[in-house]
C-alpha cells in the first residue's frame, strides 16, 4: 500500500485522492493529507483570519496594524489582510543597512538617530505646533464665553432674591409666634 502525499487522502478503495481545494475565504473544515481528512469540508475562515488564494492551505491570522504602531489603512476580511500605512504619529520604520525597513515602528526618542527622516520630520511638528484660533473664531468663543458669565450671574442674582424672600417670610412667620 502506497503513503499519500500531503496533500491526499485515502479513499475506501485504498487509493490516494487530492483533497478538496477551498476558495478565496474559506478553509478545510479539519486536516487534509497524508491519507486522513476524506470527510473534510469547505468553510469560511474564522474571524480575524483570511485566505486570498484557492488552495488547501488554511486561513492566516490577519495582521493587528496598531500593535506594529501602524496606521490602519484596510480592514481584514475574510479574503483579505488588513493593509497598513505609514507610522502612528511619533514612531518610525528602522531602517535596517542596505535601505530596508522593518514593518513594526517604534517610538521616536531623543536618541533616535538624525538619519531616521520622519522623528526629526514629526518632532519639528510637535515643536512648531502652537494652537492658535482665527480672529473670527476667536471673537465667536469670546461672545460665546461672555453671554455664559452673564447668564450665570443673572441666574445666582435671581436665585440669591428667592432665597432672601423665602427667608424673609419664615423670618416674620416667627415674629408673631410670641
Amino acid at each position: 500500500m502506497m503513503d499519500c502525499q500531503e496533500n491526499e487522502y485515502r479513499d475506501q478503495w485504498g487509493r490516494c485522492v487530492t483533497c478538496q481545494q477551498c476558495g478565496p475565504g474559506q478553509e478545510l473544515s479539519k486536516d487534509c493529507g497524508y491519507g486522513e481528512g476524506g470527510d473534510a469540508y469547505c468553510i469560511a475562515c474564522p474571524p480575524r483570519k483570511y485566505k486570498s488564494t484557492w488552495g488547501h492551505h488554511r486561513c492566516q491570522t490577519c495582521i493587528t496594524c496598531a500593535v506594529i504602531n501602524r496606521v490602519q489603512k484596510a480592514n481584514c476580511t475574510n479574503t483579505s489582510n488588513a493593509i497598513c500605512g505609514d507610522c502612528l504619529p511619533r514612531f518610525y520604520r528602522k531602517t535596517r543597512i542596505g535601505g530596508l525597513q522593518d514593518q513594526e515602528c517604534i517610538p521616536c526618542t531623543k536618541q533616535t538617530p538624525s538619519s531616521e527622516v520622519q522623528c526629526t520630520f514629526q518632532l519639528s511638528l510637535v515643536k512648531v505646533d502652537t494652537h492658535t484660533l482665527p480672529p473670527k473664531e476667536a471673537t465667536l468663543v469670546a461672545l460665546v464665553g461672555s453671554l455664559l458669565v452673564v447668564f450665570a450671574l443673572a441666574f445666582l442674582g435671581l436665585f440669591f432674591l428667592y432665597c432672601k424672600q423665602i427667608f424673609n417670610r419664615h423670618c416674620q412667620c416667627g415674629k408673631y409666634v410670641y
